[in-house]
């Protein structure tokens, strides 16, 4: 949830663009910042300007706060304090990082541990943020996974307090703060009397009510290889839609793509699958469930995925030569029609 030097110059770039009418009308009001490391953009339905910029304000304020507490990239942040302490004693967290630890953990167990916040020690042993990038030893793999595994954080709920078994242990929320922090501004908005909205981080987003004319909300299913294009075009209405793939962040050596999401249970980065979009209720959830299917795999995830109500996925992997291969869930298929002939045209087959 870091800000990337790229994105800095940006600040005094992305300012509000408000659509003004005379008249009472509701319109689609924008505002774009960097944040979470991300290009966040809020747009809300409105008829009233100043109203729509006070709600907008307070969603960012929200998002920001919640970076401040779950960044590991700021010393200074709740996270980063739980993991120099923890595994001396029992450290009290405010209500908001123990709600994500809580449902992390239940992700981890949804997912047979795909999806791992104690994730840390691995991150910070892939070469993912220094610029030599030499590949860490099958000894140092196997040292660091001594101090992964979920199992070894102890939760209180009465003193809301957090703990580590083993020492050494740090989580890393990357793989869900992000959707955490969709799903808060999105209750702001409704707090604040915004009836229909849309908060979109990176890709990563949460859509409810309907645009200007009962015209829903669209997103695009981005094309894991060509950022240029789109798989889909989706309509969305009262749910997240998040997507993980391995060119968020990786590197190559000897022509060997290493994606940043890296398997807690074996220590190695996952392979082959180049993106998982999940579709549910929640972006928080969605968000810890699309790294883990990524981790599991089309088969293993796809087959969670139809066991769990309100989820759909879609799961595109390499295929043969340049070829790219796409699986979707039942419930995916029949919410969103998809264009085989275009899939065609971009390399993509869908599998049936």
């Amino acid at each position: 949830m870091n800000t990337p030097s790229f994105l800095k110059g940006l600040v005094w770039l992305l300012v509000p663009v408000w659509v003004l009418s005379c008249s009472p009308k509701a319109e689609v009001y924008k505002v774009a910042r960097p944040l979470m490391g991300t290009v966040v953009e809020i747009s809300a339905v409105s008829d009233d300007p100043r109203h729509a910029a006070g709600a907008i304000q307070a969603a960012f304020d929200e998002m920001a706060r919640l970076e401040a507490m779950m960044s590991v990239f700021r010393d200074e942040s709740e996270v980063s304090r739980l993991n120099r302490e923890a595994s001396s004693r029992p450290v009290r967290v405010s209500p908001e990082l123990f709600e994500v630890i809580e449902m992390s953990i239940a992700l981890s167990r949804t997912t047979r541990g795909a999806f791992d916040i104690t994730v840390g020690p691995l991150m910070q042993l892939w070469p993912f943020y220094v610029k030599e990038k030499r590949l860490p030893s099958a000894g140092e793999i196997q040292e660091v996974l001594r101090r992964v595994g979920y199992v070894h954080v102890i939760l209180s709920p009465k003193e809301r307090t957090v703990s580590f078994a083993v020492p050494g242990m740090a989580l890393d929320l990357g793989g869900i703060a992000k959707g955490y922090a969709i799903d808060r501004a999105v209750a702001v908005l409704k707090e604040r009397g915004i009836t229909a909205a849309l908060v979109n981080a990176g890709g990563d987003l949460f859509a409810y009510g309907e645009k200007p004319g009962n015209k829903p909300w669209r997103v695009g299913l981005r094309h894991p290889r060509n950022p240029q294009e789109l798989l889909a075009a989706l309509p969305l209405s009262d749910k997240a839609i998040v997507t993980s793939g391995d060119y968020e962040r990786y590197f190559l050596v000897d022509g060997k793509r290493y994606s940043h999401i890296v398997d807690p249970r074996s220590g190695v980065t996952a392979q082959r699958t180049a993106s998982v979009t999940v579709v549910a209720s929640s972006a928080a959830y969605a968000d810890g469930l699309a790294t883990g299917i990524l981790v599991l795999g089309a088969e293993e995830g796809l087959a969670l995925v139809e066991s769990l109500p309100g989820v759909q996925a879609a799961v595109v992997t390499e295929g043969k030569g340049d070829e790219l291969a796409l699986q979707v869930s039942k419930g995916f298929r029949e919410a969103y029609p998809l264009d085989v002939r275009h899939l065609a045209a971009q390399r993509v087959r869908l599998m049936h």
